[in-house]
């Protein structure tokens, strides 16, 4: 198993959402040919389009799409019952549907709804099994969501804020030498450490368990955007060791930038 996790880490790695959303809908069809259930599609899709980038979000995700399938459901028995296929009433269908999922604001539940109204409406299915094998998939993609390596949202936010760190210290290096500094490296890893921080905390708080030590984290990203912006100042002076001469303009505004970079750092070290 150690393989595996080895090569969902590396550059080349499929992903653990595409690696789950894989292992879900292999489990609904086992689960429709175990106990015999008709239109598995419907199953599989769900689960599909249910599969979040974290557990929370899957949850979220499959409350909206199960009033969604309700919602694509109905209005499909409904339309279908005057007229199967009919391109009107599919039109008629596709609008109520979409103009329903947002006004209750089902964020995310729009495109399975959709799909709902227009398999019933081409009758490729009937509205309750259809429904009933929806729910089955969006719940079957929840748990695997859930079971099966779920993401440590918390470990990756230490991750990144450690190869941050790195990367300000070699970048404040480099500006102290003169030489090239990866402003597009400090800012990709401020990106990542905020991104981190974000899907942790969209997380149910059940899901969470370390909000003191990520909270500290979090606060200190807003100093190394300051940072980021005097590296960026030092950048576009286009220095040179002939241009630094002690008492020129160009050496006390370097200087100035270089002390802020120094204090700024300082500040962000401490515990």
């Amino acid at each position: 198993m150690k393989w595996l996790q080895n090569f969902l880490k590396s550059d080349h790695r499929l992903g653990f959402r595409v690696v789950k959303t894989g292992i879900a809908v292999t489990l609904c069809v086992v689960l429709s040919t175990f106990f015999k259930l008709d239109q598995p599609f419907f199953m599989v899709i769900a689960a599909v389009m249910t599969m979040g980038k974290s557990i929370d979000a899957s949850i979220k995700s499959g409350r909206n799409k199960i009033i969604g399938v309700v919602i694509g459901a109905v209005i499909g028995y409904g339309l279908v019952s005057v007229s199967p296929a009919n391109a009107g009433l599919c039109g008629v269908g596709i609008i109520l549907t979409l103009y329903l999922c947002h006004f209750f604001r089902l964020d995310g539940a729009a495109t399975l709804s959709s799909f709902v109204f227009t398999a019933i409406m081409f009758q490729l299915g009937t509205p309750l099994i259809g429904a009933i094998n929806c729910f089955i998939g969006i719940v079957v993609a929840i748990v695997v969501n859930l079971v099966m390596m779920p993401p440590n949202y918390a470990e990756e936010i230490k991750k990144s804020y450690d190869q941050l760190c790195a990367m300000i210290e070699e970048s404040m290096g480099n500006a102290a030498e003169i030489q090239q500094i990866d402003i597009g490296g400090v800012e990709a890893g401020i990106q990542k450490l905020n991104y981190n921080v974000r899907m942790y905390i969209a997380q149910a708080k059940f899901l969470r368990w370390n909000d003191d030590e990520v909270f500290k984290i979090s606060c200190k990203i807003s100093t190394y955007k300051m940072i980021l912006d005097e590296l960026r100042a030092i950048e576009v002076m286009e220095l040179t060791e002939d241009a630094l001469k002690p008492g020129s303009e160009l050496f006390t505004v370097y200087h100035y930038h270089m002390d802020r970079m120094q204090r700024l750092l300082e500040h962000v070290r401490k515990p």
